[in-house]
């Protein structure tokens, strides 16, 4: 019915030294050649699932370096790793005992060193850069830091929020400073306080009993980090991403809050905390001649979280997480709801200002599960990869892995199995043998989806012709896709088709990629291509790029997708995407 145009014509800009690409939604600021995590593929993986080197059952460093090559299969330009600093992992490693250390389950910092050189030196014309989690919200309870801020040893006795109690109940016991609650315990007033009889005194902590908050009012706390962050850039990483960042400081006065957490989230202290930080790696960056990427994980409003960018005089993180396509894209999203979400997270971002699109992490049910179908895979990866800017995948989005809702959770660490998150984290799905190929132990740390044996990167490699498609093939497509000049420069032109069937456009001088994608749970009302997408009249379809797993009978090759399309009769089947080339 109705189209919306993102981003002009492409214009060349010739700077001094190079051609750079011309200014759009490719890269943030007019002029600018395009940096390594612009227009790129980060993939994240959570390090204890993804592959077991030592055969322990646990994942490790050693593990992910072993496999690189897959990596570069996939064409990321860079790995974010969860956390592996040495922790109790009471929360899966962001609980930090150590942020110098490396805990002995993944490795040690020789097989990190071996990571980064394997990345940086199996492909040099192909680089993939290392992007570390960092908590510096809280550490755990067993840090040396809070150790010593207990006993109120110097410097430490302000490294953490300690408060008096408001006062003691008829039984003597203290009363929490106010009634601010933890996120692991809402509903329950008071929670986010825990008393320490050692030092009677409450401490606050955002997260579990374990994770006490830092003190961000106290300048010695930023140093200590921004010295460990220097720690690591030393040694090669490349890029961070800064969890839970609107729960870096609270509100002073420690007023109450009503049901909005406005008194402990995205104050406007915080997004001055991350200006100093962009300042602090910039300066890192230009004093070693690298180029340190900061981003920010934090689920705001949209105009809290647009303010992580910072301004042009003082910028802040180089683009924050956009988790639209987790909040607002489910099975039952709308042709003009998702247009509208996209246009409106667009609309606000100017030239300085990259868009960013996140297919999953470990924190959401994966695709198959939010989806509502195992095919709508490919129709996410569609949105990732080919909407403008830098593409977040979650590991195994590419194949289609589910979460295990019906794991056995016993057979779970202890604390593991009650995690609400541990379906979405079992492990890497490698080849159909024993443990999906993850461990050559008997038992792997957390149950595998008994799913595996057709969904792993063997089967869906394997393919029994070229006409046969899959979830990875169709994401190693997207992936080469997204190196075209119409996907880097491109504009962007969107249409609501039907009620549910979705679909999008982007060009260049000689090109133009039809995305199309049904998002209902049936088969769409027919509709004519051409009438909806003027584009198209005139130009000549070339090639499909991809098609979803459930329309491999439907689209056999182009002649017949773009007979359907343009048949006025066609009904597209529910859950499905496909993406063709045209030729202007």
């Amino acid at each position: 019915m109705f189209s919306n145009v993102i981003c002009s014509a492409v214009t060349a800009t010739v700077l001094l030294l190079a051609a750079a690409p011309p200014s759009c939604w490719s890269y943030g600021i007019a002029g600018e050649i395009p940096k390594w995590w612009q227009n790129t593929i980060i993939y994240e993986i959570y390090p204890q699932s993804f592959y077991d080197s030592d055969n322990d059952g646990f994942g490790d460093l050693r593990g992910v370096a072993e496999k690189v090559s897959y990596l570069q299969e996939l064409r990321v330009g860079a790995i974010w790793l969860n956390p592996f600093y040495k922790s109790p992992l009471k929360d899966n490693g962001y609980d930090v005992s150590d942020f110098r250390k490396i805990d002995k389950r993944y490795g040690t910092m020789e097989d990190f060193e071996y990571l980064l050189e394997t990345l940086k030196y199996t492909s040099r014309s192909n680089p993939i850069e290392l992007i570390m989690d960092f908590v510096p919200n809280h550490t755990s309870d067993q840090h040396e830091w809070f150790k010593k801020s207990v006993q109120k040893i110097e410097p430490y006795t302000d490294y953490y929020v300690w408060k008096d109690p408001k006062g003691y109940d008829g039984e003597g016991k203290p009363i929490p400073p106010n009634n601010w609650e933890s996120i692991f315990a809402v509903g329950r007033p008071g929670s986010a306080w825990e008393w320490n009889p050692e030092r009677k005194q409450f401490y606050y902590h955002a997260f579990m009993v374990e994770q006490p908050d830092l003190n961000f009012r106290n300048p010695k706390v930023i140093e200590e980090l921004k010295d460990i962050m220097k720690f690591w850039m030393d040694k090669g990483v490349q890029g961070w991403r800064l969890d839970a960042v609107p729960h870096l400081i609270e509100d002073e006065e420690l007023r109450d809050e009503h049901g909005n957490n406005d008194k402990t989230q995205n104050l406007p202290e915080t997004y001055k905390i991350i200006e100093d930080f962009r300042a602090f790696i910039d300066a890192y960056s230009e004093e070693n001649y690298v180029n340190i990427f900061l981003t920010t994980e934090g689920y705001a409003g949209p105009q809290e979280t647009v303010k992580y960018y910072g301004t042009d005089g003082r910028v802040g993180a180089h683009f924050p997480f956009n988790f639209l396509l987790l909040t607002d894209f489910n099975a039952e999203t709308k042709a003009l709801n998702i247009k509208n979400t996209i246009q409106s997270y667009l609309d606000r971002l100017d030239d300085f200002k990259f868009p960013n699109w996140v297919s999953g992490n470990h924190d959401w049910p994966r695709i198959p599960s939010r989806m509502g179908a195992s095919s709508a895979t490919d129709i996410v990866n569609i949105m990732n990869l080919l909407l403008p800017g830098t593409s977040t995948v979650f590991m195994g989005d590419e194949l289609g892995m589910d979460s295990y809702w019906n794991l056995d959770r016993e057979a779970c660490p202890s604390g593991v199995g009650d995690d609400y998150r541990t379906p979405a984290r079992t492990p890497f799905h490698w080849n159909s043998s024993k443990n999906a190929g993850f461990t050559q132990a008997s038992k792997p740390w957390v149950p595998v989806n008994p799913e595996y044996y057709r969904t792993n990167v063997e089967v869906e490699r394997t393919l029994r012709s070229k006409y046969q498609t899959s979830h990875l093939k169709n994401f190693k497509s997207l992936a080469a896709l997204k190196r075209e000049n119409a996907f880097m420069y491109g504009e962007l032109k969107m249409y609501d088709l039907t009620e549910y069937v979705f679909a999008f456009t982007r060009q260049d001088d000689n090109n133009i990629y039809l995305a199309i994608m049904n998002l209902g749970k049936g088969f769409s009302d027919p509709f004519v291509l051409e009438r909806e997408i003027p584009d198209l009249a005139q130009a000549s379809p070339r090639k499909i790029v991809m098609r979803s797993v459930n329309l491999q009978s439907e689209c056999s090759n182009v002649s017949s997708c773009y007979d359907s399309l343009t048949s006025g009769e066609w009904s597209m089947p529910p859950k499905s995407g496909m993406v063709l080339a045209f030729r202007k």
